[in-house]
């Protein structure tokens, strides 16, 4: 009896021990004034929520999990749920609610961004996770309700000093043979092989590629690089890019949803372009931007 409780324990530390891991993410914290989500529930800024960035939101699935969230700058660690999000956040990054990102910040709320990693999942229920609302609001929501972005992003206004958004034609590509709801997830941000170019600023990047895009995406359109022969270039279409803006450091996540035959490695922004300028409603000319495909998407 003693023997066979020994090896049942000895089992079990061995299972356990052959657990994996949960897949962590890296990226910045910032905050944002919570309201009616993409979930399709309210929230406050009491409640500890998260608005996730496109790419690993994907179409919503995680709406509602719970998320665990290290502050890698002094090592505090909060629990959270998912309830809206992020267009412009790149990946791995995280909107939270001003009482979570406090939480994980010791009250300081100047900082405006700090380090982070994060995982799905907890021993213990998100704080103040307002779950029995969220159901009735499911309830009593027919549809689902559109992201709106923070006050930065909300502007629309014709930008009046250079550059200005070019129209441009250029061959649209054929559509292709089959579409997916959503672009396959990444499996990380990280990928050694990038471009640097300097960016082209266009005021329609349209879908040319006729993919079914996130509500949170923003597009790119790409030309061949050393990353992708040109004659390669519509297996990109609905793939994810990580982008940055060399000069002030702004990174997102971006969709390609175009291609042309421009110069080697040049990308063609929309929206994009303002968001990783320093000043939105006019933005100055991005000198030069690093670029390259997320890994894990079969490119």
């Amino acid at each position: 009896m003693i023997a066979s409780n020994v090896l049942a324990i000895a089992l079990a530390a061995a299972g356990a021990a052959a657990a994996p891991l949960a897949k962590r993410s890296s990226g910045q914290a910032t905050y944002y004034a919570a309201g009616l989500g993409a979930c399709g529930w309210t929230n406050s800024g009491s409640d500890f929520i998260v608005a996730m960035n496109a790419p690993e939101w994907a179409g919503g699935a995680h709406c509602g999990q719970t998320v665990t969230i290290t502050n890698n700058k002094n090592g505090n660690t909060q629990t959270a749920q998912v309830a809206d999000l992020c267009p412009g956040c790149s990946w791995g990054s995280l909107d939270m609610s001003t009482s979570l990102f406090s939480a994980l910040n010791n009250g300081n709320m100047d900082d405006g961004v700090f380090p982070i990693s994060w995982s799905f999942g907890s021993g213990s229920s998100a704080s103040n996770n307002n779950k029995q609302q969220q159901q009735q609001q499911q309830q009593a929501q027919a549809t689902s309700s559109t992201y709106t972005p923070e006050a930065t992003y909300t502007k629309s206004s014709t930008p009046s000093a250079t550059p200005t958004p070019s129209s441009v034609t250029y061959s649209q590509p054929a559509a292709p043979t089959s579409t997916s709801s959503y672009a396959p997830q990444p499996a990380s941000s990280s990928n050694s092989k990038t471009v640097v170019s300097t960016p082209e600023w266009w005021a329609d990047v349209n879908n040319a590629c006729g993919v079914k895009l996130d509500a949170g995406s923003l597009p790119i359109a790409i030309s061949s690089s050393a990353l992708l022969a040109a004659d390669k270039l519509s297996d990109a279409c609905g793939k994810w890019i990580q982008i940055k803006n060399n000069q002030n450091g702004k990174e997102l996540s971006l969709q390609v949803v175009n291609y042309w035959a421009g110069a080697e490695g040049d990308v063609a922004l929309g929206e994009a372009y303002k968001r990783l300028a320093n000043n939105y409603e006019n933005p100055e000319t991005i000198e030069s931007v690093t670029w390259g495909f997320i890994d894990g998407q079969g490119l």
